[in-house]
């Protein structure tokens, strides 16, 4: 996701770009509205929502889902060990199998021998 610009002399963003980040900042804040008022997570569809296999959180500035990627709705031609990354997380739940970036849903499927470590690295029970 690409950095936002505003009052600047040159190069700033369109307010329609503006208008999109609100947009999806505006689906997640619903989301997680959702986790609050419903106290569970919700059912992801397998025929729309991304699986992530052998999947991981690296440690860069921020988490990240690692791993293979599979989008039901396109193919994407990439050999299967093939590693990719997801934007920022937001929210994981290992027991609901789920991950939600800023961006959209993903469905965990099995993790890699290094997930346990990261999830807990990335951790903050309590609020702590």
């Amino acid at each position: 996701m690409k950095l936002l610009r505003f009052g600047e002399p040159d190069g700033n963003s369109s307010l329609r770009a503006i208008n999109s980040r609100l947009r999806i900042h505006k689906e997640l804040a619903g989301d997680l509205r959702l986790l609050m008022t419903q106290r569970s997570m919700p059912r992801l569809n397998p025929d729309v929502v991304t699986l992530v296999e052998d999947w991981t959180i690296e440690k860069y500035v921020c988490p990240m889902l690692v791993g293979r990627f599979q989008d039901p709705r396109e193919s994407s031609g990439l050999p299967a060990d093939w590693l990719s990354f997801s934007a920022p997380l937001e929210l994981i739940s290992v027991d609901a199998k789920a991950a939600r970036s800023l961006t959209q849903w993903y469905r965990l499927g099995e993790p890699s021998p290094l997930a346990e470590d990261a999830v807990h690295i990335w951790s903050f029970p309590d609020g702590r």
